[in-house]
């Protein structure tokens, strides 16, 4: 390459740069936003009302009534049956509009006559008159809007709106009332707001100054801003914090779980894991970025630490060591290169149609700056690469290029949109962000699989971008045409883990299930090798995942020792851990393992030649006797028939009888996968009785779903570590881990069944539920496993378990009748039944 060309490539890459530079320099903070038509048909209200009327003489006056009551017998009338809990309160808020004009304005006579009721009507309201939320409350109906009644007096007009909202709250719940401002150009800017509520006291304000107070009685003018009142309830008192005990078992529990947890994840990763240098550097700066992650948490002055911490040095971490582990290059081809280029400019192109439509940059430095930026990177990539020869090649570096510098170029105008405190896309920081964090589990994925994977690339990008909220507004188009002031504020998510649903939250817990899921993935590559079931570092890898599902954190619980709001633990996870150590720890027999199926068959098959000896020298000394006796047979020929069978059992090898109890010639990943599958499907009949997992969006749903694979893995327990499970046959060894399943279970309900405010029949009911659960899932899974076992043999299950046998029939009679006892208390549970279930099964909730 020629020093010529090397100028000419180096100064057409700054000349890039400058024009980058160039258009951030130029952009302003974007304070408004041009107003755009709305994403809906206007009705002949907007069309000739509100936005083309000539001004009136007199200007019209906005006042609003709102009415807050408890709701009577007659106003739930209407309300179906079954969606009215007594044991919470029911309220009744009823809005009134008064708009007032003169009575030769044209709004007065378009209402006569092109009425907006009753198909927009809620548009109407709301966007001309401003609309009235009712927050943290529960729907029980939806809202009713009255007809438009006009009236006139002395050259005026007045027009009221009604409606009514029934709503459903706590009996300790404190309701928050928002009067959003209207958002249709030409709305009437100021508004006389009366809230009348002689049962309800409104104990906070926000952005309200009050015109006159009094007790049920409150009058403020509200301007363009959103305005907010918190209500509680007359009869509502909180009483005084009760003095707690100096000893609290919640940190205890807490603290010895994180301990037990860290432990047993050291244990996971497995000495020749830490022996390897690039693994301790990774461990070590994910300690540091862990713990000033924490103190992020809790530091409300310092708010762009966990971000920066969590989408930068995180996603750096996880590549570079990505890139140090894995061997060989990435499998990319220019192909590649170009599609991720092609998404890179249509998302940039949306950023840049962005800041040419509310003017963050003018359109002709906007539009000569990206030109220039993208014709001279692609000149420098041209320079730089002619002395390759492939002109094919070229172009496609040329077009990368160019994408690039139009990226940045976008790039750069959103973060000086975000530095400015200005209005910026919607959504447009939970996208940057969603991209930044996927680079974790894209790294995660290579690692875990020893290759790069495009599928595994595509599905982290997707899996972050719903994990971290998006899309959601741009979905609206509406939020495209709505003023920064104007915007109403985003209702807050309810927490988790003691912290507000945020994008620092939702990543945390995308890490959290991030490594449950690389730990699956760990189970997977080494389980394709028998010798992984007596692998240390596999136990301790099951027993974190094990905990994991059984951790139960709750948001409302405070350590009384340790001054940070730490989760409270349930036992239940101490308890996982102890049951599944000892359904694997301790000493086991050597088992012969067969090493194909073909051997498997062989060794079933001699098993079923011992059974059978064995059964017919029980049937020889139990008719013996009898014959005997009769006369029928002398001793001489029962000696000889005992003696013959006894040859033939001193004969036939003894491991032949462990047959049932090897992994049948299958890997244990194989073994795990399918009695994971059946417990799920055994399992998910009582997902009807527990609920159905819920949460606002997808990280708060896939957080609380954990309940429905818990039990599930203790299934995969069982069939990952089959031949070091206690028992030789597949029934026993499902009795076994029925009774490890059934003591973990049953540990999430001990308050509740040791409470002395609850009755007997529903500690009995809630005990048929979960020992039906267990049972059902424990011995189906067992008779499953039998069954699996002779057709990987290819025998007919018939040879181990005959149906014509009473006896053979015992344990899935014992099944059954525990299942239909299961139904019968399900469909007789009451109210506190389902509490005590669906509070010991759900994440958000547990027992104290």
């Amino acid at each position: 390459m020629g020093w010529l060309r090397k100028i000419v490539a180096y100064a057409l890459a700054a000349l890039s740069v400058g024009a980058i530079a160039w258009c951030v320099a130029a952009a302003r903070p974007v304070t408004t936003t041009v107003p755009r038509p709305a994403p809906h048909s206007p009705s002949l209200l907007e069309t000739y009302g509100f936005l083309e009327h000539a001004p009136p003489r007199t200007p019209p006056e906005l006042t609003t009534e709102v009415t807050v009551a408890d709701a009577t017998d007659a106003d739930l009338a209407a309300v179906p049956e079954g969606k009215i809990d007594e044991r919470l309160r029911q309220m009744k808020i009823t809005v009134v509009h008064r708009l007032t004009l003169d009575s030769t304005d044209q709004q007065a006579a378009i209402l006569r006559s092109e009425g907006a009721f009753p198909d927009d009507i809620q548009g109407f309201t709301d966007r001309q008159l401003g609309a009235v939320k009712a927050e943290d409350t529960a729907v029980l109906a939806a809202t009713t809007r009255l007809a438009p009644v006009l009236t006139t007096s002395n050259g005026r007009t007045t027009i009221r709106f009604t409606l009514t909202l029934l709503r459903q709250v706590e009996q300790d719940a404190l309701p928050r009332l928002d009067f959003l401002p209207p958002t249709a150009t030409g709305a009437v800017p100021e508004r006389k707001i009366t809230v009348i509520s002689p049962q309800w006291i409104v104990f906070r304000a926000e952005r309200v100054t009050p015109d006159r107070e009094g007790a049920g009685r409150l009058e403020f003018t509200a301007y363009a801003g959103p305005a907010h009142l918190h209500l509680a309830h007359r009869t509502y008192g909180r009483p005084d914090a009760t003095q707690q005990d100096l000893f609290s078992w919640t940190p205890v529990l807490s603290v010895f779980t994180a301990i037990a947890l860290t432990v047993y994840l050291a244990k996971a990763l497995g000495p020749a894991w830490w022996r390897r240098m690039s693994n301790r550097e990774l461990a070590a700066g994910a300690g540091l970025c862990a713990v000033a992650l924490t103190f992020a948490l809790f530091m409300a002055d310092m708010p762009y630490l966990g971000p920066v911490i969590l989408f930068g040095a995180l996603p750096v971490l996880a590549l570079r060591h990505a890139r140090r582990v894995v061997p060989g290059p990435p499998p990319w081809t220019s192909k590649d290169a170009l599609l991720v280029t092609g998404v890179g400019v249509l998302v940039a192109s949306g950023m840049l149609a962005w800041s040419f439509i509310h003017g963050q940059v003018p359109p002709a430095t906007l539009a000569v700056g990206t030109a220039t930026a993208a014709l001279a990177a692609a000149g420098s990539a041209v320079a730089f690469g002619a002395d390759l020869g492939i002109a094919v090649l070229v172009a496609r570096l040329a077009a990368v290029s160019a994408g690039v510098a139009v990226g940045a170029l976008a790039l750069a105008l959103w973060v000086r949109a975000l530095m400015s405190g200005g209005y910026f896309p919607p959504d447009s920081v939970r996208l940057v962000l969603a991209l930044c964090w996927s680079l974790i589990p894209i790294a995660g994925a290579a690692v875990a699989t020893r290759s790069w994977s495009r599928t595994a690339i595509v599905v982290a990008v997707l899996g972050s971008l719903l994990l971290l909220g998006w899309p959601t507004e741009w979905l609206d188009t509406g939020s495209w045409s709505v003023q920064p002031d104007q915007r109403p504020p985003e209702s807050p998510l309810p927490p988790v883990l003691g912290q507000p649903l945020n994008e620092v939250t939702r990543g945390v817990l995308g890490l959290l299930l991030l490594t449950f899921v690389l730990f699956v993935l760990r189970l997977r590559r080494l389980g394709a090798d028998l010798a992984a079931v007596a692998d240390p570092a596999v136990q301790a890898t099951v027993l974190v995942c094990l905990m994991v599902l059984y951790l139960t954190p709750r948001t409302d619980a405070d350590s009384s020792v340790i001054d940070l709001p730490l989760p409270s633990l349930a036992i239940t996870s101490l308890v996982a851990w102890a049951a599944a150590a000892w359904l694997l720890l301790g000493p086991r027999p050597e088992i012969p393992e067969p090493a194909s199926r073909l051997e498997h068959r062989e060794l079933i098959r001699q098993a079923l030649h011992r059974r059978l000896l064995h059964v017919s020298e029980q049937e020889l000394y139990r008719l013996g006797r009898a014959r005997l006796g009769a006369g029928e047979i002398t001793m001489e020929d029962f000696e000889q028939q005992r003696l013959a069978l006894d040859r033939a059992l001193t004969k036939d090898p003894p491991h032949t009888e462990t047959a049932f109890a090897s992994s049948a010639g299958c890997s244990p990943w194989q073994n795990g996968l399918a009695a994971f599958v059946v417990s799920l499907l055994l399992s998910l009949p009582f997902a009807l009785i527990y609920g159905w997992p819920s949460g606002v969006e997808l990280t708060s749903w896939v957080f609380d779903s954990r309940f429905l694979v818990a039990l599930p893995a203790f299934g995969f327990v069982y069939g990952y570590f089959y031949p070091r499970l206690r028992g030789t046959q597949p029934v026993t060894k499902a009795l076994y881990l029925m009774s490890a399943a059934l003591v973990t279970e049953l540990s999430a309900y001990v308050p509740s069944l040791v409470d002395p405010d609850i009755g007997g029949w529903d500690k009995l009911q809630v005990l048929a539920i979960v020992v039906g659960q267990v049972a059902l899932v424990c011995i189906g899974l067992g008779l499953y496993w039998e069954w699996r076992i002779m057709y990987v043999a290819g025998e007919p299950w018939a040879r181990v378990r005959n149906v014509r046998s009473v006896r053979s029939l015992a344990t899935p009679v014992v099944a059954v009748v525990i299942a239909a006892g299961t139904a019968a208390a399900t469909s007789a549970a009451g109210n506190t039944v389902d509490r005590i279930l669906k509070a010991g099964s759900s994440t958000s909730q547990s027992a104290p």
